[in-house]
């Protein structure tokens, strides 16, 4: 057997040198440390936070994202009403759109019950100034000279519980007046909102040349339902409005409906008339007509079944939208414009 260590110091210095060279690097790469569970285990977690944060970034831009995109749409919203309203502009204000009339005019009254366009603003429960609507300098509209129109603005202020008679010639009694719902949104009440439309609404049909009356000017009163049928009774009018907002459990629940007496001279063809009001308003709002349904439920129908009544159920203050709209200016004249569209189908006595 040869003895490797003679073997070697045979070789040449040179050698020797690349061999102790190429040695060394062998014996260096066996010494040099592996990584271990825990290097691994460390490297995992932070490429772990990297990730999470990755999609939290992620998360928060697409929510940006989406917030813009439904402030956008409630502005095109606003902004459609008031582009298709002659007079309306649309104005942002912190919180939510709101929609102005740029310029309006004033008309003298037809009838000494009237109050003048001209009134004051009110404080809102937020404490805010609200500006009553007005009309714009032009309105335009079927020509409606020697239509008489009584409006009833539903409900007051402060409600009567007492009792009167349901019907004329049955048995029954009802309340004698409500204050009706509360806005989900807005918090107005319907009796403020009633009344505010029902004025506007008598200036804009005035403005086409018909007479207008108003059941009541302010929302501190105590007339009963059976008191208003008489009122609109006693002006011989070819239609009798009663302005109603309406209320659900349902928040989804929304659209305009006619309610009509169930009796009466005009039995036979309340319904058909209530379709056209329900229609008419329909087509200028935009919003969906629910029907007419015909009832012996509603004491201030009953009592004036000797002329054309109606109980106009303009929206839902339950529902999110509808409860805006029909507070937003552009929206209520909309309503008149539609109501005006339906005296002009009326007889006209």
């Amino acid at each position: 057997m040869s003895n490797p260590a003679a073997s070697y110091d045979k070789i040449p210095y040179d050698d020797k040198f690349a061999i102790d060279k190429s040695l060394q690097g062998v014996f260096m790469r066996r010494q040099r440390p592996r990584k271990t569970r825990k290097d691994f285990r460390r490297q995992g977690v932070v490429l772990l936070v990297l990730i999470i944060v990755l999609i939290i970034s992620l998360i928060a831009l697409a929510a940006v994202l989406l917030i813009d995109l439904f402030s956008a749409n409630g502005s095109k919203t606003t902004d459609s009403i008031a582009e298709s309203t002659p007079g309306i502009t649309a104005k942002s204000t912190e919180g939510s759109p709101t929609l102005e009339v740029t310029t309006s005019t004033t008309g003298e009254s037809n009838d000494s019950e009237m109050i003048s366009s001209e009134t004051t603003a009110e404080t809102t429960a937020e404490g805010t100034q609200r500006i009553p609507p007005t009309l714009p300098a032009t309105v335009t509209g079927p020509d409606l000279t020697g239509y008489v129109i009584v409006l009833d603005p539903g409900g007051q202020e402060k409600p009567n519980l007492d009792q009167e008679p349901l019907m004329p010639v049955m048995s029954g009694s009802k309340d004698k007046i409500s204050a009706g719902g509360i806005g989900v949104i807005t918090g107005r009440p319907e009796y403020e909102i009633n009344l505010e439309i029902a004025i506007l609404a008598r200036d804009y049909l005035e403005s086409l040349g018909c007479v207008v009356h108003l059941t009541r000017i302010e929302n501190d009163v105590d007339i009963s339902n059976v008191e208003r049928a008489q009122f609109a009774i006693s002006r011989n009018p070819d239609a009798y409005i009663r302005l109603y907002c309406n209320s659900e459990s349902n928040s989804g629940t929304h659209g305009i409906s006619v309610s009509v007496a169930d009796s009466g001279k005009y039995r036979d063809r309340l319904v058909g008339w209530g379709d056209l009001l329900g229609t008419a308003l329909s087509e200028t709002t935009g919003e969906v007509y629910n029907g007419c349904d015909a009832s012996s439920f509603y004491s201030g129908l009953n009592w004036a079944t000797d002329i054309p009544s109606f109980m106009l159920k303009m929206g839902y203050l339950t529902n999110k939208e509808e409860d805006l709209f029909l507070s937003y200016e552009a929206y209520q004249l909309k309503i008149c414009a539609g109501i005006a569209d339906f005296i002009s189908q009326m007889p006209n006595a």
